[in-house]
């Protein structure tokens, strides 16, 4: 049967006019109205994949039908290529496993990975070829809340006398569905499905992504986290504030919050740490990795505002004897764990400091030269006990973007990086404007 009122083979249509939209079978015979689309991601788009019936009124009851099924669609009526006997009813809808329009997308919370901010759901639209429906674009405007409430024929009208150039009428708030990842929250494990790639969640920054969990409610942020692999959980973790790291850790069990604390940098778990009551710290420190616990326990031991308290143990550093190639392969292997890669420092064997030296000066040199050819002729150092005030004007002095930290016998036991000093007097001027301002 054809369509009434004859439509291109292609048109857009949202899903609050498809809504309430009558279902006959091929007999023409009427078996309820659409109550929901399951979808299916397929790349950037996703596809209408099930159709879910809803019949009768007081007591409810919903069919699942495929795709396949539907020979025709319009705002008012969908028609089935199936019988009767094939639609079977239930008085509960078993779609919990499957992305839906209504129970995943409407009204939910969604991230928008191409700005990367948590945005709310008012409309749906979708690509209509023929029978299939690709959805195109989420509506996250008051236009698509106008829609919903059957008010855009009256209420458009009356915009229009007012204002006929009104961004309500003539810039519709749309997201292309591409750069739309839904979540939602399993009840039972209390984790969210991210219809996203671990590798997009990896490429948000982390700053973003600790905006984004924030944005959710409180008991959502503990869901979107779960569902983090180790990588992006301990990059999520290291951008919070103390305040939200403590409320995520006393929700996790002591398995997955030392696996974190193993996960981050060193100094930056330090810091935590340090705010920790004491009886917990140790708790913590016993069950980490004996090497992380050590070395944990020797950054705990120095003041937060001295250089042992904001050093890193996370750098670089090569034997005195090695040759060019043999430091290039010690940067690469060492490069993922490392806090920068640009510095590299040069040790004896017993690791006192023989000098440092940068990537560019190595990747530039002969290969078979010893390293020592390549260091800088001045190593500018700072003691363990150096305050904060004294390592910011010797950074600012020499112009180097991070400093080695060596003990009263000149063994290298960390290093500072521009960010780590940065944060210190961002944290010590905030406290004082706080002071002030209390005063």
């Amino acid at each position: 049967m054809a369509l009434e009122n004859q439509k291109p083979n292609f048109m857009f249509v949202y899903f609050s006019e498809l809504q309430g939209a009558r279902v006959f079978d091929k007999d023409n015979q009427p078996h309820g109205v659409l109550h929901d689309i399951i979808i299916e991601p397929l790349g950037k788009y996703a596809r209408s994949k099930t159709l879910i019936v809803e019949a009768g009124g007081f007591h409810k009851s919903w069919a699942s039908v495929d795709w396949s099924g539907i020979s025709e669609i319009t705002q008012h009526v969908i028609r089935l290529n199936l019988p009767a006997s094939d639609l079977k009813f239930s008085s509960s809808i078993n779609n919990h496993s499957d992305l839906s329009i209504r129970q995943d997308i409407l009204d939910q919370q969604v991230v928008d990975t191409n700005n990367q901010n948590v945005i709310r759901v008012n409309d749906i639209q979708f690509l209509q070829a023929k029978q299939d429906l690709v959805v195109a674009h989420v509506d996250i405007g008051l236009r698509g809340i106008v829609r919903r409430l059957g008010l855009e024929k009256f209420l458009d009208p009356l915009v229009r006398i007012f204002n006929k150039n009104s961004e309500y009428l003539n810039k519709p708030s749309f997201i292309t569905w591409k750069h739309i990842q839904p979540l939602s929250i399993n009840p039972v494990s209390k984790t969210i499905k991210v219809d996203v790639s671990q590798k997009m969640l990896r490429e948000i920054p982390a700053a973003d992504l600790s905006e984004i969990m924030l944005d959710l409610a409180p008991q959502d942020r503990l869901a979107l986290f779960k569902v983090l692999d180790l990588h992006t959980k301990s990059r999520l973790f290291a951008a919070l504030d103390f305040k939200e790291q403590k409320s995520l850790l006393e929700d996790l069990s002591e398995k997955e919050a030392v696996e974190i604390l193993n996960n981050i940098p060193k100094d930056e778990a330090a810091d935590f740490l340090g705010d920790l009551p004491e009886g917990t710290v140790n708790k913590i420190l016993g069950l980490m990795e004996s090497k992380n616990a050590k070395m944990l326990s020797k950054l705990l031991g120095y003041s937060e505002e001295s250089a042992g308290g904001l050093m890193t143990t996370e750098y670089i550093a090569v034997p005195d004897t090695a040759t060019i190639e043999q430091a290039l392969k010690i940067v690469k292997e060492k490069t993922l764990k490392a806090e920068t890669i640009h510095n590299i420092f040069i040790v004896d064997k017993e690791n006192h400091l023989a000098g440092s030296t940068v990537l560019r000066r190595l990747i530039t040199a002969d290969p078979p030269d010893e390293v020592m050819k390549a260091a800088l002729k001045k190593t500018v150092k700072i003691h363990v006990e150096d305050d904060v005030k004294r390592i910011a004007l010797l950074m600012d002095k020499y112009k180097v973007n991070a400093v080695p930290v060596v003990d009263a016998s000149n063994i290298l036991i960390g290093i500072i990086t521009m960010d780590d000093i940065f944060s210190r007097l961002v944290a010590i001027a905030w406290r004082r404007a706080k002071r002030k301002i209390q005063l």
